[in-house]
This record gives structure tokens, C-alpha cells and sequence, in this order.
């Protein structure tokens, strides 16, 4: 008994197949979900330790239940519970009888795993037939309809053949699905039909063209079709109206560039696809943009504009231009094409310091395959204020030089004039001839007048200085001589004063005051020559006398006055 014993339990646990024990059975099972399944079973185990009033007991267990504490999915045990196949499992066969076939109702997909049988009867037989487990596999009748199956019949038949007992169901299939062969064609002309874009997303159009995009798709449920850009619906369909959806660009322009997408959706689902449009044009809408070093704010220039600029100062000019493809950015001075100061940007051009051989037409041009355009300015140099100071101030220094030079020399005529016109008053005082200031004799040509500038001489009244003899000899005839009548004589002091009115106003006439001359006198004059005296004032650079006869006999005179 004791060896009984010792043998069951080394055997109990072992998956070698022990003497006297074995156990047949299928090793797969298939079964649909929610169908059932009769799995027959036979066994066989020694007859040690039992009789036949020894009751068995047997229970199918998921592979990997530890049978001393896991719960079977089926047994014959009155106080065991099972697992969770909810009492669907059952076992229909009898351990005496040496059956252990299982019964399987509604069969779930979670019920696919690997089972072992296990028997005890008395002391001995206690044994798991690992070595020999059932695999359950459950299928689902499943029907994946395709478009085409839209509208055709589908059969489903039951039948028990051993019974004789048949059943079958017949149903139209009504196949929805999500749209599907979404295609975009595309047209150039107005004329011309669309033609399918194909599996390439992008799309190049020049400015100005006509483009027509078309939106198809299949589906077997009504469908709703758009356009959109970017995230702008531009156009949409309606279901009740079947059809493709077209969206037509008369002129294309560059803000027409973009990611298009066509959907189209349904109740099932939707499919889309997208295109990326790219408006090609010649560079347009090129300006220059100017910030100077003394300007916090940037300055936009046309065309034709005159940019003035400080000289030494810094100025930095920024050009920009909308093309497609990208056109290349160029400056030229007078002409010249200049580096890049930024090689990376060639839009950009600085002047770290302005100079004067900055001067002139400044111009930047935007160049692509499709085109060109230009805008140029003209750039003056503005000099700096301390230089213009610096000339200005040496020019008036230069300027109160020769006017102070200019006055002196003045005064120094003046003081002469003063000197001359003081002996002239003491000679006029000793007498002079009466007929001196005779108007001219009748016939007489007309004195040519003076029509441009001349010395100031020429409007001066300067009285030769006469020596002491002439002096002395003019005192004694004015006491010798005596007026015959009152006709013929002059009053005192009118030469005089009528010599001082000549020098006041400075008329144009002879150089000394008139009047009589005795033989005597002019030939005392005429000895004593080396003792006349003249002051002249001469402006250089002016041009001579020039000396016409004027059809007025009249004289003309001109006031200069010295205060």
C-alpha cells in the first residue's frame, strides 16, 4: 500500500505518460464562434487501489492551472466550481466507463486555448494528462463584401444530415464603403479636357494662365466632394448631385501658390488629396529700402528717387523683390556692378562711411528666368557742416582784410582831399577872374561824358598849391586893383563860394575852380609847376573811359558825400 502511494504521487505531476495510464483524444478541435462542438474522449488507468463501488472523478482544465487550487472548466465533481467558461463546457463522459469527452456550447473566441483531462479514483489513481492536452481553436464566419457585392444574395444553411433537419437564410447585400479611386485632373486651356494629375503632388503654372483643377471619386453611398486652400473651403458639392467638382482659375496670380486638397466623404468615411501649386512670375514689386546713421526708421525709395547722404556717415540700403523661382539680387554704381556686402543676401548693400566718389546712380536689378526689373536712386554727398564753416569763416576773414585794407586807403584820400581843398578856399579868398564860372561860348563842341566808372579824381575839385612868389604877388594886386564898375566886379566871396559848392558836390568839371588869369599868374604858374599837387584814388580792374558824344549838351553830375 505504502508503494501505491509513493507511485501516485511521483507519477501525479509528471508528463511522461505512467504504466497503466493513457488517454485518446483530438489533438486540435475547430469550431465556429457560437456554435458547439462534441470532443470524444477515451481513457484508460490501472486498476490499483479502487473497486468497483469506488467512485471517478474527472475535470478538464486550462494548460497551466495549478489542479490543487485552480478551478476546472468542466468536471463531475457535485462541490467544485468551474472556471470561466460559465457552465458552456461539460463533461459528458463517465472516468468508470473510461470516457472523458467534453461537451462545448456557444464556442467563444476567448475560449481558444490548450486543456488537459485529469482523473482520481481511490488511493492510486490520482493522474493529469499533460502529455496528451485537446487544443480549441474558434473561428468566426466572417464575409468581407467587396464593392462589386453591392446588391447580391447571400445564403447562410444549417444543416443536420444525420437528422435530416436543414435550415437556410437568404439576404441582398447593400455594400457601403468609404469613397475610394479619388482622382485630380488638371487643365491648362479652356478648350483642352482635363487630364489626371497622377501620383505626382505638385503642379508649376505661370502668372496669367488658365488653370482648371477637377475633383472624382467612387463611391457606392452619395458622396460630398470640395476644395479647399490650405484650411479655406473654396467650393463644395452636394450629395443628391453625383458628379466630379471642378475649380477653375481664370488668371492665375501668385497668391493663387498653394497646398490644394480635394475630399470627398461620406457616411462611412472620407479620402482626400493633395496638390501643391506654384505660380511661376518675373520678378515685380522691387524696392529699396534706405536706413541711414542718423535715422532709427527704415525709408522706402522709388524709382527715380534723389537720396541725399551725409558725408562719413554710414547708410545701408535693402532691396527687395517678389519672384518665383527666387530671382538674384545685384547692385551696379554708375553702372558698375558692386560686391555683396553680405554674400549670403546680395539684396543688401552698405556704405560703412560715405565719400565723394559715392556720388551717383545707384541701382539694384532682381533677375530670374522669367524676367527683370530695376530701381535706381541717385546718391549726393551732403558735406559736412565744419568743412563748409571752415571755408566760409576764411572767406570772411579774407573779405574784412581787403574792405579794412580799402578803408584805410580812404582816409587817406580823404585827409589829402581836405588838405587841397583847404589851400584852394585860401587862394579863392586872394581873388580870381569873374569870368570862370561863363557858361561855354555858343558853337562850341559838347564835353563827352563819362558812361562807366573812373577815377574819383575825375568828380573832384583838387586847386593846384601856388608857391610863395605867386602868393605875394596876388596879395599886392589886391590892394592895387580896384573894380572899374559894379557890372565888372565881382562881390567878395562869391568865387569862393561858389568854388566850395564845385567841391560840395562834386561835379564833373575842370580840375581847378575858375576864373581870370593875368599873364603874370600864368606865367608864374607855368615856372612854379614843380610845386602843384594831385591826389588821386584809382580802382584797378575797371574798365576805361569810354567817351561818346552825347546828344544832351547838358552837364550831369553825381554827389559823393564824405561824413
Amino acid at each position: 500500500m505504502a508503494l501505491s502511494l509513493l507511485l501516485a504521487l511521483l507519477w501525479g505531476g509528471s508528463q511522461a505518460q505512467a504504466p497503466g495510464f493513457s488517454l485518446q483524444v483530438q489533438s486540435v478541435v475547430m469550431v465556429q464562434e457560437g456554435l458547439c462542438v462534441h470532443v470524444p474522449c477515451t481513457l484508460s488507468y490501472p486498476r490499483i487501489g479502487w473497486t468497483e463501488d469506488t467512485p471517478a472523478l474527472g475535470s478538464w482544465f486550462v494548460v497551466g492551472t495549478d489542479t490543487n487550487k485552480g478551478r476546472p472548466v468542466a468536471t463531475n465533481k457535485q462541490d467544485q466550481e468551474q472556471g470561466g467558461s460559465g457552465g458552456r463546457f461539460q463533461l459528458t463522459g463517465d472516468p468508470r466507463n473510461r470516457s472523458c469527452s467534453l461537451l462545448i456550447r456557444d464556442a467563444q473566441a476567448e475560449d481558444s486555448a490548450q486543456y488537459f483531462f485529469r482523473v482520481e479514483r481511490g488511493s492510486y489513481v490520482r493522474y493529469n494528462f499533460v502529455e496528451s492536452p485537446l487544443y480549441l481553436e474558434v473561428t468566426v464566419l466572417s464575409l468581407t463584401p467587396r464593392p462589386q457585392d453591392h446588391g447580391t444574395h447571400l445564403t447562410c444553411r444549417v444543416d443536420f444530415s444525420r437528422k435530416g433537419v436543414s435550415t437556410e437564410t437568404t439576404v441582398q447585400l447593400n455594400v457601403t464603403h468609404v469613397p475610394k479611386d479619388l482622382v485630380i485632373s488638371v487643365s491648362r486651356a479652356k478648350a483642352s479636357a482635363p487630364e489626371p494629375q497622377g501620383d505626382s503632388p505638385h503642379l508649376e503654372v505661370q502668372k496669367g494662365q488658365f488653370l482648371q483643377l477637377v475633383c472624382a471619386s467612387e463611391s457606392q453611398s452619395p458622396a460630398t466632394l470640395s476644395w479647399a486652400l490650405e484650411d479655406r473651403i473654396l467650393s463644395w458639392s452636394h450629395p443628391w448631385t453625383p458628379g466630379p467638382l471642378a475649380l477653375v482659375l481664370t488668371r492665375v496670380m501668385p497668391g493663387d501658390s498653394g497646398c490644394y486638397t480635394c475630399r470627398a466623404e461620406n457616411g462611412r468615411g472620407s479620402q482626400s488629396r493633395t496638390l501643391n501649386l506654384s505660380v511661376k512670375y518675373a520678378p515685380e514689386n522691387l524696392r529699396v529700402m534706405a536706413l541711414q546713421a542718423n535715422r532709427t526708421v527704415l525709408e522706402n525709395l522709388g524709382n527715380g528717387t534723389s537720396l541725399p547722404a551725409l558725408e562719413g556717415q554710414s547708410l545701408r540700403l535693402l532691396c527687395v523683390a517678389h519672384s518665383n523661382p527666387p530671382a538674384q539680387l545685384s547692385w551696379a554704381l554708375r553702372g558698375q556692378t558692386l560686391s555683396p556686402s553680405q554674400p549670403a543676401d546680395p539684396g543688401i548693400l552698405e556704405l560703412p562711411q560715405i565719400q565723394t566718389e559715392h556720388e551717383g546712380v545707384l541701382t539694384c536689378r532682381a533677375q530670374n528666368s522669367l524676367g527683370s526689373q530695376h530701381v535706381s536712386l541717385l546718391l549726393s554727398v551732403v558735406y559736412k557742416k565744419g568743412l563748409l564753416s571752415k571755408a566760409l569763416g576764411g572767406g570772411i576773414f579774407l573779405g574784412m582784410g581787403i574792405t579794412t585794407l580799402l578803408f584805410l586807403c580812404l582816409i587817406l584820400v580823404t585827409k589829402t582831399l581836405r588838405k587841397k581843398q583847404a589851400q584852394a578856399g585860401t587862394l579863392a579868398h586872394a581873388g580870381t577872374p569873374a569870368h570862370a564860372g561863363a557858361p561855354p561860348q555858343a558853337g562850341a563842341p559838347p564835353k563827352p561824358k563819362a558812361t562807366r566808372r573812373s577815377t574819383i579824381l575825375d568828380y573832384i575839385n583838387v586847386v593846384p598849391n601856388p608857391g610863395p612868389l605867386a602868393r605875394n604877388r596876388n596879395r599886392n594886386q589886391n590892394r592895387k586893383a580896384m573894380p572899374s564898375s559894379p557890372s565888372q566886379a565881382s562881390p567878395p566871396g562869391a568865387l569862393s563860394q561858389e568854388c566850395k559848392k564845385n567841391q560840395k558836390e562834386l561835379h564833373a568839371a575842370p580840375h581847378t575852380c575858375p576864373g581870370p588869369r593875368s599873364s603874370t599868374q600864368a606865367s608864374e604858374s607855368e615856372s612854379n609847376q614843380e610845386n602843384l599837387h594831385y591826389a588821386a584814388l584809382t580802382f584797378s580792374g575797371l574798365r576805361p573811359w569810354d567817351t561818346r558824344e552825347s546828344k544832351d549838351t547838358g552837364p550831369e553830375y553825381e554827389d559823393i558825400k564824405f561824413h
